[in-house]
């Protein structure tokens, strides 16, 4: 379990076949985040690099619903993917760009 802004969020490691991660039109995902039940779903056969990019889009969602963020589905899709792809650097780049300011 982990915390977001007060809430707890479990995350569960499941089968690729596993009922949460179908969406609503049947197509199957790698991750998913369900706020009804604060609770983060991950497919556990993926590759580390591939598990790590889905666990943080799942988080992003996870920390949306917790700061009570609402987007689109597509905005919020399209910042999710940005962070889980570019998150890293950007924080690489404020850092090195801060301590040299600082």
């Amino acid at each position: 379990m982990f915390k977001i802004n007060g809430i707890w969020w479990k995350l569960y490691f499941v089968l690729p076949n596993d009922p949460m991660l179908f969406r609503s039109d049947g197509s199957l995902t790698l991750g998913a985040c369900d706020n009804e039940i604060n609770t983060i779903f991950i497919n556990k056969e993926l590759d580390d690099e591939l598990f790590k990019k889905v666990l943080c889009h799942e988080i992003v969602h996870a920390a949306m619903f917790s700061y009570g963020v609402k987007l689109s589905l597509y905005r919020e899709e399209l910042l999710a993917d940005l962070i889980a792809t570019y998150g890293q650097e950007i924080i690489q780049i404020t850092n090195e760009i801060f301590s040299m300011i600082v």
